[in-house]
C-alpha cells in the first residue's frame, strides 16, 4: 500500500514539474536560461520545448486518471505543438518560415486533426 502511495505522489510531481517548466519555457525562457546555459536564449527551442513538456504533461495527465483516451491526449499533445508553432512561425517571427518547417506544422495538424475526431 505505501508503494502505491509513492507512485502516485511521484506521477503528481512529474505532471506538476512538467507542466511548470513547460510554461515557463513558453511564456518567459529567460528566466530560467541561466540556470542552463551562458548563451543567449533562442526563442525557438525554448517555446518548441515548453510545448512538447506540456503535452507530455498533458499525455501524462491523462493516462493516469483515464479521463481520456491516449490518442486523443496525444492529439492535444499535438494541437499544443502546433499553436505554439503557428505562434512562433507566424505571431512572434521568432520560428523561421521555411519548407521543413512549414511541412512539420502542415503534417502536425493534419495528425492533430485526425487523432481527436
Amino acid at each position: 500500500m505505501p508503494n502505491r502511495v509513492l507512485q502516485r505522489l511521484s506521477l503528481v510531481l512529474a505532471i506538476v514539474m512538467l507542466s511548470v517548466w513547460g510554461v515557463i519555457l513558453i511564456v518567459d525562457p529567460h528566466l530560467i536560461a541561466g540556470y542552463f546555459s551562458v548563451e543567449p536564449v533562442n526563442q525557438a527551442f525554448a517555446g518548441m520545448m515548453g510545448a512538447a513538456l506540456l503535452g507530455l504533461a498533458f499525455i501524462s495527465l491523462a493516462g493516469v486518471t483515464r479521463w481520456l483516451e491516449t490518442p486523443r491526449a496525444l492529439g492535444v499533445a499535438m494541437a499544443i505543438l502546433v499553436v505554439e508553432t503557428a505562434y512562433l512561425m507566424l505571431g512572434s517571427g521568432d520560428m523561421l518560415v521555411t519548407l521543413p518547417t512549414t511541412i512539420s506544422l502542415v503534417t502536425a495538424a493534419a495528425v492533430a486533426f485526425f487523432l481527436l475526431v
